[in-house]
């Protein structure tokens, strides 16, 4: 059985020289052997003759990167700006409820994540293909085994590109709210200016940065951006503390409005789902990623206790006055806090580039290059390019213009991207997998079931309570729970 998919190049270490391509290319997809069934993590024998496929084995790594370095990868990819929301998030919902919420999503996040890495594997022996990206292992999942397709290849690519775009692009804008706030913060405080304002007079310093042809010319610039967070948090958690995080507690209502606000948030902080499989196929022992005590897991249960520990220290010391970026909250025009807000602002910048790498990449080779070559769009391949770069970089500046409230689009994407990607989609794929063997008592399927809902109930009502209160501040300028909680 043959089908058509697309192959987009994974944001990884295998190949640094390799040029980006999504062409349509055939995948001969070979269904699973029958007889003894395995679980999804084992290796299933694939072949008529009982060989067994070993992706590690038949991979060529460039560079291999070793467990310490990937679990730095692993939390630098995730750590970046919903780190300094955080305390915003606690206000919504206090700090027991925060802690407990924050450490109970980090567990859904890293089961899922744990789910899809292994999915990831099963796929790879069923193609036998040594690495397969988050589109593949999705089409390959749907499309394959020894049942008929759950979903054409087509369908499925489009879902998931359509799902990456709207998570890039939201990320970019958020990146966008996030830094023309930053420079509003610094050079007009009086806010004479409106801060959408700002986002759109840097369109073309954005623009440049997303001229960047290949993932080599963002890479050091992108360490860079990482090493002045790092940088900007630590001077933000000192300067927080240098006073104490005083003594007066506040009872939070149990407003449940603002509880999905939170979850957004989480979402959003906690994973980078385009990076997971990446940081897989560039490790020099992958086998250890899945592991109990592996790199994924050490990674989210860090991942987790400084988020607890940032979004904690935030709240003890602002309470509900804590703002989308906690930095913001220490005082005005004092020279430790523009500092910390200069260092932001550049390490934003420098890493916008990387988020919009991955829509620039899908638009141009999976469908603008297709198109010449088919005939069915006019123009050169550098023309749409060049298009294509300015109207993500278009794209991310309008919308931080329109919704220029960085804890509200934080959200909104957690919410709607992000847990998609990190969540249910992986759950899904788990549960389709195993569609012929649930195992004893049917335990796989109780496992997916209730871990889609819990995603799925969370998703749905972060979606909603988020764009009800963009809606309130398009048009009032402010929502119902700034008016009364000040956040």
């Amino acid at each position: 059985m043959q089908i058509r998919t697309k192959r987009v190049l994974s944001i990884s270490q295998n190949d640094e020289s390799v040029q980006m391509e999504r062409r349509v290319r055939r995948v001969k997809c070979l269904p699973l052997a029958r007889g003894n069934k395995q679980e999804a993590e084992e290796q299933p024998s694939e072949s008529a003759n009982n060989e067994v496929y070993d992706p590690h084995s038949h991979r060529v790594t460039y560079k291999p990167v070793s467990d310490f370095n990937s679990l730095a990868n692993l939390v630098k990819s995730a750590a970046g700006t919903g780190l300094f929301a955080m305390p915003n998030a606690f206000a919504c919902v206090g700090l027991f409820i925060g802690i407990v919420g924050t450490a109970s999503m980090g567990l859904l996040i890293a089961g899922s994540l744990q789910l899809l890495v292994r999915i990831h594997h099963l796929m790879c022996i069923r193609l036998k293909k040594p690495v397969l990206i988050y589109e593949e292992v999705v089409v390959a999942t749907l499309t394959t085994g020894a049942r008929e397709p759950w979903l054409s290849a087509r369908a499925a690519t489009l879902i998931v590109d359509a799902t990456m775009l709207m998570c890039y692009i939201g990320i970019g804008s958020v990146y966008v709210v996030f830094i023309s706030g930053i420079i509003q913060e610094c050079i007009d405080t009086e806010k004479i200016i409106g801060q959408g304002y700002y986002a759109l007079m840097l369109f073309p310093l954005f623009f440049v940065m997303n001229m960047a042809k290949n993932l080599a010319d963002i890479a050091p610039i992108s360490i860079v951006g990482n090493i002045l967070l790092l940088a900007a948090g630590g001077i933000g958690i000192v300067y927080a503390l240098k006073d104490g995080i005083g003594d007066a507690w506040t009872m939070i209502g149990p407003n449940i409005n603002l509880y999905p606000k939170f979850i957004g948030v989480v979402f959003f902080s906690m994973c980078s789902p385009g990076v997971i499989l990446a940081i897989e196929h560039s490790m020099k022992k992958p086998w250890n990623y899945v592991k109990f005590c592996g790199i994924l897991n050490w990674g989210m249960g860090f991942l987790v206790l400084i988020h607890i520990f940032v979004g904690s220290i935030g709240y003890l010391k602002w309470g509900p006055d804590a703002l989308g970026n906690f930095i913001r909250n220490h005082e005005e025009h004092d020279g430790p806090t523009i500092v910390a807000l200069i260092m932001q602002a550049l390490a934003i910048y420098f890493t916008y580039g990387l988020q919009c790498y991955m829509p620039i990449t899908i638009l141009k080779y999976g469908y603008a290059i297709p198109a010449i070559e088919d005939g069915t769009c006019k123009g050169t391949p550098f023309l749409w390019d060049l298009i294509i770069r300015f109207g993500i970089t278009l794209v991310t500046c309008i919308l931080a213009a329109a919704i220029p409230k960085l804890d509200l689009f934080t959200a909104l994407v957690g919410a709607i991207c992000i847990s998609t990607l990190a969540t249910l989609i992986p759950v899904t794929l788990y549960i389709l997998v195993h569609y012929e063997d649930f195992g004893k008592f049917k335990w796989r399927l109780i496992l997916g079931v209730f871990m889609f809902s819990v995603a799925f109930i969370a998703a749905i009502c972060a979606v909603t309570t988020n764009l009800t209160l963009i809606v309130e501040f398009l048009i009032y300028g402010y929502t119902h729970e700034e008016n009364h909680y000040n956040l």
